[in-house]
């Protein structure tokens, strides 16, 4: 064999190794982050975590006090720990992610939607043309607000105006025939906390 191509595959494998090695370390401090902060802001009475993957992220599922009944979602990692396919989910666009599903067994006021306008077709929200529309400017980024059953056009500009890191949201939405509301970041260094608590105060607003 090639002495070059020979050194060459070494030193690949040997940076694949330390690469494998300092990614999944990096995941799952995201992973315990994202997890502590979850539960000083949501107070769960229980808690389930189920791996996904390795280092590829974790469904959570909190049991909750009044007025939520329970929480559910999800943690996914960008893959730091795989060598060959990060650039690969550069080019589609991976990330971090954090998705929050949230219940409660109050009556919802109606269906609202702050939606990045990047993210609009991947929402994939039934009935999206019928809804009405508003396009809002918050944080260098353009949102759609949707909603229907009740005009809640100032409910939803409130909830937007009062998430402090608008950069990282993606997806809000009020849901009223679950009675259910839904949270999707893409977090920075696993920083959830200030939208998330936000997020917690909004959803009492939508209560009828």
């Amino acid at each position: 064999m090639n002495p070059f191509l020979f050194t060459a595959l070494v030193l690949l494998g040997v940076g694949a190794t330390l690469n494998y090695f300092l990614g999944v370390k990096k995941n799952r401090w995201l992973g315990k982050r994202m997890s502590t902060q979850a539960e000083n802001i949501l107070q769960p009475r229980d808690t389930e975590y189920v791996n996904i993957g390795g280092a590829i992220g974790y469904h959570i599922k909190y049991k909750l006090r009044e007025p939520w009944k329970e929480a559910k979602g999800t943690f996914t990692f960008f893959p730091r720990h795989s060598l060959l396919y990060m650039p690969i989910s550069l080019l589609i666009g991976s990330s971090d992610r954090f998705y929050l599903n949230l219940f409660t067994d109050r009556r919802l006021a109606g269906e609202g939607h702050i939606i990045e306008q990047q993210h609009l077709r991947k929402a994939k929200i039934d009935g999206f043309e019928e809804m009405e529309t508003e396009e809002v400017e918050r944080g260098g980024k353009t949102f759609t607000l949707a909603w229907r059953h009740a005009d809640l056009r100032d409910a939803l500009h409130r909830t937007l105006q009062a998430m402090p890191e608008p950069e990282t949201l993606v997806h809000f939405t009020c849901f009223d025939e679950n009675k259910a509301f839904f949270l999707f970041l893409r977090p920075k260094n696993g920083n959830i906390e200030r939208n998330l608590e936000a997020f917690m105060v909004q959803c009492a607003e939508y209560f009828r």
